[in-house]
């Protein structure tokens, strides 16, 4: 673990989501690697909001079919090597080096030096290889930031391009409209693709992505006639009915909760529909069985019951609308008490202006990330501004277990705490030792 902390260490940490060369050179990388992805059948997820739900479901049904699946994700929660799994397990600090070992000498022969990668293009480069050695049958892999110049957009064409919700978030890199987002992340279509997306997709955005299939000659898909029906639901999981023009899914159990999940769910069963007519296997069993299975840490996950504590990572203003919908849904009777933090380059007021309105009492903390952090006295004194007359009471915390201990105090046996805003708060929580945020 030392020899894999100190290589993590020493990789460029750069922010190269911007940079249109980027994915021109990691496609020469790929092809001198002897095109690693040539070796397996990819999903391609990109989006906004929802690409890890949607990625860890569709990764839970093909592992319950039987096949060997890797998944490339991010962002990490506790531990870096989340982003690489094989069959829901994290990459060894040993594999991790060994398939850097790997790579390296390749590099070296193309004249590129290791730090001129940048961590992100490197982990997506060491999950191809390493996923390539691994002899799996899939790879799910979520786009990073944005599409066009995304590490990820250097694989070959995709067995399936899936979109997930696209909204705004990182306006000041992928552009301030729904549809310059969308241009930057449709361009992950490419040919002999098939591209599935949900229907009730922004329209800004479906029209663009509409265009970029037409382009690419390939096909949309999209479920119609959707009804999705929820005859269950608490803090431990739903039963959904999900019927449309592709699918009659009955009863469908999983432990994933929230209504937004519907949305993911929707875009998971047209994507298995569209696989079973490409003549993919996958059984009623696998699918039931799969959704069932599925976990995803940091999404309306319950830390504790007495007092209840839900921790989700929401971290733009779709997300937290969606959190804060869900939980009135989930808990109508309950006193909201938000743990928030966010980072200074979110759409923090937006965020706030939603969770606002459905709390009893909110509780800002700083996240641990000096160089991107909000002060939580900053997002405290926006709170104020933003808040309704009667509006929750609003107190400040210096950090994540500061924070915690004082909303324990305040919180009664009709209350939820629920810790939000930001993964790097998850990533706190995680290490401060609250389980149910890790592998």
């Amino acid at each position: 673990m030392q020899r894999y902390q100190a290589l993590l260490a020493k990789l460029n940490q750069a922010m190269l989501a911007d940079n249109q060369q980027r994915v021109l050179l990691l496609k020469r990388i790929m092809t001198h690697l002897g095109h690693p992805d040539h070796y397996f059948h990819v999903i391609h997820i990109a989006g906004t909001n929802g690409k890890g739900s949607t990625g860890a479901m569709l990764a839970s049904i093909l592992r319950a079919q039987g096949y060997q699946v890797g998944r490339f994700s991010s962002p990490a929660i506790s531990d870096a090597r989340e982003q690489l799994q094989l069959n829901g397990h994290w990459i060894s600090p040993a594999d991790f080096i060994d398939t850097y070992a790997e790579i390296e000498p390749v590099l070296t022969n193309m004249g590129i030096a290791p730090h001129e990668i940048s961590i992100f293009e490197w982990f997506f480069l060491i999950s191809m290889v390493w996923f390539r050695n691994q002899d799996v049958d899939w790879a799910i892999v979520e786009a990073g930031l944005g599409g066009r110049y995304d590490a990820t957009n250097a694989l070959a064409s995709p067995r399936l391009t899936l979109f997930t919700k696209i909204a705004l978030d990182h306006t000041q890199i992928l552009g301030p409209t729904i549809k310059a987002i969308a241009q930057n992340k449709a361009k992950i279509i490419k040919p002999h693709t098939t591209v599935v997306t949900l229907a009730d997709q922004h329209p800004d955005a479906l029209a663009v992505l509409r265009t970029e299939a037409l382009n690419q000659g390939v096909k949309l898909v999209t479920a119609k006639r959707v009804k999705t029906t929820v005859t269950a639901e608490s803090i431990d999981g739903m039963v959904v009915d999900a019927m449309s023009q592709s699918y009659h899914w009955p009863a469908l159990r999983t432990n994933l909760i929230g209504r937004y999940q519907l949305q993911n769910l929707v875009n998971v069963l047209t994507a298995v529909a569209t696989l079973r007519g490409q003549h993919v296997r996958l059984t009623e069993a696998a699918v039931r069985t799969g959704l069932q299975r599925v976990t995803l840490p940091g999404r309306l996950t319950v830390l504790q019951n007495q007092p209840l504590i839900i921790a989700d990572g929401a971290h733009n203003p779709d997300g937290m609308a969606a959190l804060v919908a869900s939980l009135q849904s989930l808990l109508p009777n309950r006193d909201l008490i938000y743990v928030v933090g966010v980072l200074r380059d979110k759409a923090h007021g937006p965020m706030l202006t939603t969770l606002l309105a459905s709390a009893k009492l909110v509780i800002t903390n700083t996240p641990e990330n000096p160089q991107r952090a909000l002060p939580a006295a900053d997002l405290a004194a926006e709170a104020v501004r933003l808040r309704p007359v009667d509006g929750p009471e609003v107190l400040t915390a210096p950090n994540i277990d500061a924070a915690l201990k004082l909303v324990q105090q305040r919180a009664t046996p009709t209350s939820a705490i629920v810790v939000t805003g930001s993964f790097y708060v998850m990533r706190e929580l995680q290490q401060a030792g609250w389980k149910g945020l890790s592998e």
